[in-house]
């Protein structure tokens, strides 16, 4: 016999339905989203931290800094390789990493080279080949030379350059790198013509530079903070928009009606195909790093660096602009009809 159910039991009826639908859903939401969700206990291997440079240069120094403020502040217990691949101005690296599509346990040091790098060289990868994680910091360049060098100001070297093309040597980091277009800007801006002299990283440039085997060079603030407190280099001008203040002495290009201006970005970036959560995982990481004391005074106030954090989104957005800037600059200079 058929009975009527009573309001209690239909009320009950409709509200297991209810969480039954809900329940199903839910389901569905996370298995479509599981694909950006972070790993299960990520970080549960060691991440190998890629410097495309090699050791003592201001990527290999930026990368070690990374991962000693992160441990000692006790922001991340992941236990971190930094390992060296040097050669080919950076493209040698920047293959390794690009090779290792959907790898969430490899990070690699970004510069600016990642950028301008490929506009000027005839390389394989460029910016769009990673995944952004986050810009960091930025170096205002320095133009040095040895303590002992008879050049006293920028306006020495020029009038230098100017007298006898490429004799006055100039050391960097690889055509089409920062150091390299910031000479190109100043040959441009000033008529004079250097003789540019390519090394695998800023520290052999440095040892070139202390050895007499090249007359000057630029580079980033923090790869000779040692030698410039030692009195062994000694600063010209700086490429950025204002002095800095370590060394309020020292006269930017544009005071000397020179106009030029660089500056070098630095920052991390993944693999292609990098799991969005976990970029997004490193990019909150490295912006609470960022905030901490020992950042601040220990990497950026030492070594003369602006803080320039920007996360994936934002970080990805700035090295396309950059990308037509420096496309528009390289026309400019004419450096793609040397390349």
């Amino acid at each position: 016999m058929m009975t009527t159910p009573s309001k209690f039991r239909i009320w009950a009826m409709s509200l297991v339905a209810l969480l039954t639908v809900g329940m199903a859903f839910t389901s569905w939401s996370g298995q479509a989203s599981g694909a950006s969700q972070l790993p299960e206990n990520y970080p549960d291997q060691p991440i190998e931290f890629v410097v495309q440079y090699a050791p003592g240069g201001g990527s290999d120094n930026f990368a070690r800094m990374i991962t000693s403020v992160l441990a000692q502040e006790g922001l991340s217990d992941a236990t971190f390789n930094v390992v060296n691949r040097e050669g080919g101005s950076g493209s040698i690296g920047q293959a390794y990493v690009a090779g290792k599509a959907g790898d969430n346990y490899t990070l690699m040091t970004m510069t600016s080279a990642l950028v301008t790098g490929p506009i000027v060289l005839d390389l394989e990868h460029n910016y769009e080949d990673f995944t952004p994680i986050a810009r960091l910091a930025a170096d205002q360049l320095l133009i040095v030379v040895p303590a002992d060098s008879e050049f006293q100001t920028i306006e020495d070297l020029i009038e230098a350059a100017q007298a006898e093309p490429d004799v006055v040597s100039w050391g960097g980091t690889g055509l089409g790198g920062e150091d390299s277009l910031l000479l190109g800007q100043l040959e441009q801006a000033s008529g004079a013509n250097l003789n540019y002299i390519s090394f695998e990283s800023g520290g052999e440039v440095q040892v070139a530079l202390l050895g007499g085997h090249v007359d000057v060079a630029s580079s980033n603030p923090n790869e000779i903070i040692g030698q410039l407190e030692a009195g062994e280099l000694r600063p010209l001008a700086v490429a950025g928009d204002a002095r800095l203040t370590a060394l309020p002495d020292v006269p930017t290009l544009q005071e000397k009606e020179f106009d030029v201006l660089y500056q070098q970005a630095r920052g991390v970036v993944g693999p292609p195909g990098m799991d969005p959560e976990v970029a997004q995982y490193w990019a909150d990481l490295l912006k609470e790093m960022t905030e901490t004391e020992r950042w601040q005074t220990e990497y950026l106030e030492k070594n003369m660096l602006l803080d320039a954090y920007l996360g994936p989104e934002e970080f990805a957005e700035w090295m396309a602009e950059e990308t037509e800037a420096t496309e528009a600059l390289v026309e400019e200079m004419g450096l793609n009809e040397t390349s």
